[in-house]
């Protein structure tokens, strides 16, 4: 007869993509599996992967949109025919990391700027958690501020030199990672009042 039904379905989120395995069905039916079926839903209908034959129970199911939900379900063939799907398991959903910001620019105060940015275009298909901040005096070797956790498109850099000149890049963070930086700012140099002049003396 036809195969039980596969047990334990569960997926791992890519790029486009979602990496699902599977426990193979306690009975074979009486003859040995030769395939199983990969089906997936966007949430309104059933879709079969187009993944060849294969005995193996992995699959990676290319081809789907970053930031959609999907479930999935799995059915094993032998040469009996296709025996009952799998439980349906739990929603994943593909991501990337984010893309760059964009329009960093800075404010100039007393040993501090204050920088503003526009959020990626997209947040590759999960939710932005956190910005990266760096600041450079030369362009070339970066230094991370810590500010802590925060989605807000701004930040105010302290404990910097007045008189220096300063570029800064920020990165977006999701579940995926940290998407590029985005382009170089432009240059700002931190700075104060003039101290009080001395030595008054009038004759």
């Amino acid at each position: 007869t036809v195969p039980g039904a596969p047990t334990g379905v569960s997926g791992t989120p890519g790029n486009t993509e979602v990496s699902l395995t599977w426990t193979a069905p306690a009975s074979n039916g009486g003859s040995a599996i030769t395939d199983y079926v990969v089906e997936f839903n966007n949430g309104s209908t059933w879709a079969t992967f187009a993944d060849g034959t294969s005995t193996t129970t992995a699959a990676a199911v290319i081809g789907l949109t970053n930031g959609t939900a999907y479930t999935f379900r799995i059915s094993a063939v032998n040469a009996a025919g296709t025996g009952a799907t799998s439980i349906v398991s739990t929603a994943v959903t593909p991501r990337t990391v984010p893309g760059a910001p964009t329009g960093v620019e800075g404010t100039p105060g007393n040993t501090e700027v204050s920088l503003t940015w526009t959020a990626p275009v997209s947040s590759g298909g999960a939710a932005i958690t956190d910005y990266v901040v760096e600041s450079s005096t030369n362009g070339t070797s970066w230094t991370t501020f810590a500010d802590g956790t925060s989605t807000s498109a701004s930040a105010t850099v302290t404990g910097l030199t007045n008189g220096t000149s300063y570029t800064f890049r920020v990165s977006a963070v999701n579940a995926a990672g940290t998407g590029a930086a985005s382009v170089v700012s432009a240059g700002v140099t931190p700075r104060t009042v003039p101290g009080a002049p001395t030595g008054v003396e009038g004759t």
